[in-house]
């Protein structure tokens, strides 16, 4: 369950941090409040099958990971 909530805690540092760089403010709430909802519904699951569950949530983690950077299609568009 460590793993899970370690997890949780950098998933959401990541998307505090992207808003911040981004955005110059904070993340909007139902940002904060989905990301929690889903990491709750993880630990429901931890309580069955916890390697599933902690392998989801540092998958969630690394896509929240791999969002910083923009992608191919709108460096393109923002080059023209």
């Amino acid at each position: 369950m460590t793993t899970l909530i370690l997890a949780w805690l950098v998933g959401e540092g990541l998307i505090i941090y992207r808003e911040v760089a981004r955005e110059n403010r904070p993340p909007l709430p139902a940002d904060l409040i989905s990301t929690s909802g889903l990491f709750v519904l993880l630990a429901l699951l931890a309580e069955a099958y916890s390697g599933l569950a902690n392998t989801l949530a540092w998958g969630f983690v690394g896509a929240a990971f791999l969002n910083f950077w923009p992608s191919k299609a709108t460096q393109n568009q923002t080059a023209q």
